[in-house]
């Protein structure tokens, strides 16, 4: 790519991310690292699911926001790497600007805009919802539909005991092990995370329905 192609490119997305409400350069030094982390840390979590070789697995990336961490899970699992999990990723925001973002970065992956309560044609085998459910009004019901999307497994990675009294205005809830317990989760794993300094993070999973 020359410089000029470079910088047309630049520009190009940094009027994506305008339009979406997002600094380009915070996206590029601080969001976007932070996504991929995230969807780091649940390799372990899935690398216990599927513990033997080889699975081939359709994956449903749930507030995937601008696709970074779906597309380091397609990437890393892609169907033709040595993976012995091998995937091929969806990812799916509430948010049709995300969806732009995505599709300029990445136009290989499909990129769904829609809410999940209003799909009922399609499944995949695992769906993951990493760092969303925190956002989400009533949280019980939106895993309840995450459930009836996975034919396996639905994977959930979330902060941890967070301080209701300093948790940032984004996050509606604080999950504890009460929560846990009450929506019936497995594989629980409970970790400080590098991108995520305010409280712990907990990855678990959950049966289909």
């Amino acid at each position: 790519m020359t410089d000029m192609e470079e910088t047309l490119e630049r520009t190009e997305l940094e009027r994506l991310f305008a339009e979406a409400g997002i600094d380009y350069d915070f996206y590029r030094n601080k969001q976007n690292p932070q996504s991929i982390a995230f969807m780091a840390e649940l390799l372990p979590l899935l690398e216990r699911l599927y513990p033997a070789r080889y699975h081939r697995k359709t994956v449903l990336d749930v507030g995937a926001r601008t696709g970074s961490g779906s597309a380091l899970l397609a990437t890393m699992l892609d169907p033709a790497s040595y993976a012995r999990l091998k995937c091929t990723v969806t990812a799916l925001d509430i948010d049709a600007r995300m969806a732009r973002i995505s599709h300029a970065l990445r136009p290989e992956m499909e990129y769904l805009v829609a809410d999940i309560f209003e799909i009922d044609d399609r499944q995949w085998d695992i769906v993951i919802c990493s760092h969303c459910i925190e956002h989400v009004p009533e949280p019980e019901p939106f895993l309840t539909q995450l459930r009836r999307l996975a034919r396996e497994h639905v994977v959930i990675s979330t902060p941890f005991r967070e301080n209701p009294e300093t948790r940032i205005p984004a996050h509606l809830h604080s999950f504890d092990e009460t929560f846990l317990d009450a929506v019936g989760a497995e594989n629980i794993t409970i970790y400080n995370g590098f991108h995520w300094p305010h409280s712990e993070i907990v990855t678990f999973s959950l049966p289909p329905l």
